[in-house]
């Protein structure tokens, strides 16, 4: 009886050990592949971080605002006016006359002319004009930033150090004879 039990502890301990490693080994596979896809994912982001610099973003931005001016625009400024003209002169002017044996006559001269203006009138101006407005703008403004001129060097070599340590990391005991 003694050893029937014996027997049957032995196989059932065979039993656990064996099951053990079957649970064991699923885990340590399912482990493996999370590690192996641990290890694409960081050597894609190595690969598309070694090309950002290169890139270029293009975007456009709205802006839809209500800007409101309110200004004293000062207006100081010479207008140079062009006069040509004739400008025509009619009158009777009344001119007196001294005659020795009559006295003095007063005679009537009529007087019909033109008289040619060609001169040119400085006009200054000098006025303050108040300007109190609101202008909409409702545009869209292109953006394009060429991310190697944004000085990211330094940022960009840290993040691949540090993704190279982890594919480090994730690779070595899957590769024989690295550390």
């Amino acid at each position: 009886m003694k050893r029937a039990i014996g027997s049957l502890a032995l196989i059932l301990a065979l039993l656990l050990a064996v099951t053990s490693l079957v649970v064991s080994g699923f885990t340590l596979y399912g482990l493996l592949r999370a590690r192996r896809a641990g290890l694409t994912a960081v050597t894609e982001a190595r690969e598309a971080l070694s090309s950002l610099s290169d890139q270029v973003i293009e975007t456009s931005i709205p802006f839809h605002h209500a800007l409101p001016i309110q200004a004293h625009v000062p207006l100081e400024q010479e207008f140079i006016i062009p006069i040509q003209t004739t400008v025509p002169f009619s009158a009777v002017v009344q001119v007196p006359i001294q005659i020795p044996v009559l006295g003095t006559y007063e005679m009537s001269v009529p007087i019909n002319a033109e008289i040619p203006l060609d001169m040119q009138v400085v006009v200054p101006v000098s006025q303050t004009v108040s300007v109190e407005t609101v202008v909409a703008v409702d545009t869209e403004v292109p953006v394009r930033l060429e991310v190697g001129q944004l000085g990211l060097e330094e940022l960009l070599e840290q993040i691949d150090a540090a993704l190279a340590e982890m594919e480090r990391g994730l690779r070595w005991p899957m590769t024989p004879g690295k550390p």
